[in-house]
């Protein structure tokens, strides 16, 4: 059998002229993006926003709401409606994409609550509209900072942000630790491991109950492999689900509640609730008292 030379070569000399186009396009886009939109990453003094509307000093050791949820930048109709029922009666509630644009931040008022925003990036084409992390609560942090990631997602060159709180609880003189996180995205494991080896690293320390919670974008096995292996390491322990209908990408859960030094209580997936591409999920732990797992 013979082979067409010429043809072959011509056939591959086209796949590798495509191949570089594909791998310029990837490492230029980012900037053509940035410049299209106008993305800014905010300077080291401007990432924390807060509003201090907080209600307690200190976070009910009997019991601890939590509600953790990917809002989806508020683009589904029916967001206000179905955050105003999620809110009621929790004591913590971490979002992931809060989105600030115009009068969209208005959604995030809750009575009793204040909360602290993490802006991961800003795009200032035709307005601000900022997107990051929030926690909102009833009680007022003691501490407030960030973790962002050494890495950047590809597309937008922009860094993924963690918003880290710490709060006082009843009757004990340890303190909570709140890490709300959004997982670095279409980048290689190497970069997803160093963002949650650097959150680990923060858990670990902390001297007192923890929680870790947020959209951890684990949609393979071996993101899945990372994140156990480092929550292990740092003393968590993850909050099931039964029956477990968590936002699934290839089969995998999206969002996640670690937690170390507490009890669980209750949990719950809000199934009912459509107005984000993510289920919300809920749990209420204690610090003190037994801790029966029943569901909501």
């Amino acid at each position: 059998m013979k082979f067409k030379t010429g043809s072959f070569r011509t056939k591959f000399f086209f796949a590798c002229t495509a191949f570089a186009v594909i791998i310029v396009i990837f490492l230029f886009s980012g900037t053509f993006v940035n410049n299209y939109y106008q993305i800014l990453t905010p300077g080291k003094g401007h990432v924390i926003e807060s509003n201090q509307n907080f209600s307690q000093k200190t976070v009910d050791s009997e019991s601890i709401k939590i509600l953790n949820w990917n809002v989806y930048k508020q683009k589904r109709p029916g967001f206000s409606d179905d955050f105003i029922k999620l809110s009621k009666n929790k004591d913590i509630i971490l979002i992931q994409e809060a989105c600030f644009k115009k009068n969209l931040w208005q959604a995030f008022r809750v009575s009793g609550m204040g909360w602290y925003f993490a802006q991961s990036f800003s795009y200032c084409k035709k307005s601000l509209y900022a997107t990051g992390v929030m926690t909102l609560s009833k009680a007022s942090p003691i501490f407030s900072g960030y973790i962002r990631t050494k890495f950047k997602e590809p597309l937008t060159h922009t860094p993924k942000i963690s918003l880290v709180t710490k709060y006082s609880l009843t009757g004990t003189k340890k303190k909570l630790l709140v890490v709300n996180t959004h997982g670095i995205n279409f980048v290689k494991s190497k970069a997803f491991e160093s963002q949650m080896a650097d959150l680990g690293k923060k858990i670990k320390k902390h001297r007192g109950p923890a929680i870790f919670a947020g959209d951890f974008n684990t949609w393979n096995k071996k993101r899945i492999a990372i994140l156990t292996r480092i929550v292990t390491r740092s003393g968590l322990k993850e909050a099931r689900f039964h029956p477990d209908t968590r936002t699934k990408r290839f089969r995998y859960p999206l969002d996640h509640i670690f937690y170390k030094g507490l009890k669980i209580k209750k949990t719950k997936i809000f199934n009912k609730i459509r107005s984000s591409d993510h289920k919300a999920v809920g749990v209420e732990f204690c610090f003190t008292g037994p801790g029966r797992g029943k569901k909501f």
